[in-house]
């Protein structure tokens, strides 16, 4: 890392997304690979994958190398990797809570903090795209804990919401839930980070293509180091229709599934420093 550097950026990576019941080495092999490349990781905790023991050496492994750590929380759908999509519920709620609270269990336990929360596939998609669950989603996340920082998609309904300020009401529990008799407001900018993706193409609207169309996830390298630039210095990105649009970007990820990723790690971390950009967390 360029200690000079006047540009940063957060490079991370969803990592941990292996389990008891699927331990998935080559996963794990890349995990190794890629963490020292990056400065946050999203560990999976318990709805797609994930369990005490894959956060457990996943924080470990992050604290040794100065990693941010943040939770990676999804639907609760092992059978399709969290990308199924489920409606709104008290059980929902309940459900996302409890891999929230594992994380922390973990975390705690090593004497570690929870950097940031980063919602994964299906529920990071719906959050994007739908305002009510974009804000419904702030406050479990900002009820459970109030200083997290929060990683959305750049663009999206997540990011167009954050002129408004939320409505919180007390629950009898304590916590908090959106709607109803304003007890107070929080603005949701401050704890907001906007995401890019380094290896995903993006419809006109800036929303990721559709993981099921041909070209939607990018594996070929100089495609790639062109995106990773155009996001870093410009701060745009050329969408399907060979527009470049502006966005922000406080955080790139790179998938730790994509082909070649270790590869496309390596390429990243090694033209950011030639481009005299720092990697750190946001």
């Amino acid at each position: 890392m360029n200690q000079s550097s006047s540009l940063r950026i957060d490079l991370n990576c969803d990592l941990g997304e292996w389990d008891a019941e699927n331990q998935n080495p080559d996963q794990q092999l890349r995990d190794r690979s890629i963490m020292p490349l990056v400065s946050s990781v999203n560990i999976a905790c318990g709805g797609h994958r994930g369990d005490a023991d894959s956060l457990r050496f996943t924080m470990e492994q992050a604290a040794i190398l100065g990693v941010a750590i943040g939770l990676h929380p999804s639907f609760p759908d092992r059978d399709g990797f969290g990308r199924v999509e489920y409606p709104w519920s008290e059980d929902l709620v309940d459900e996302l809570r409890r891999q929230l609270d594992l994380g922390r269990q973990v975390a705690q336990e090593l004497g570690l903090t929870i950097h940031h929360i980063k919602p994964h596939g299906a529920l990071y998609n719906m959050a994007a795209r739908d305002l009510e669950w974009a804000e419904r989603l702030w406050v479990l996340w900002h009820s459970w804990d109030n200083q997290v920082l929060v990683y959305g998609l750049s663009g999206s309904e997540v990011s167009k919401g954050l002129g408004i300020d939320l409505r919180y009401v007390h629950r009898g529990d304590g916590s908090l839930e959106f709607g109803g008799s304003v007890d107070f407001r929080f603005n949701m900018r401050p704890s907001y980070r906007a995401e890019a993706f380094a290896d995903r193409t993006y419809e006109p609207d800036l929303s990721l293509c559709s993981r099921s169309l041909d070209g939607a996830v990018i594996s070929d390298m100089d495609a790639l180091q062109a995106q990773v630039k155009d996001l870093v210095l410009n701060r745009k990105v050329l969408c399907t229709d060979g527009v470049y649009r502006e966005l922000d970007v406080d955080t790139i990820c790179l998938h730790s599934d994509t082909p070649d990723s270790v590869k496309l790690a390596h390429l990243m971390a090694a033209k950011l420093y030639e481009w005299d950009v720092e990697v750190c967390p946001c």
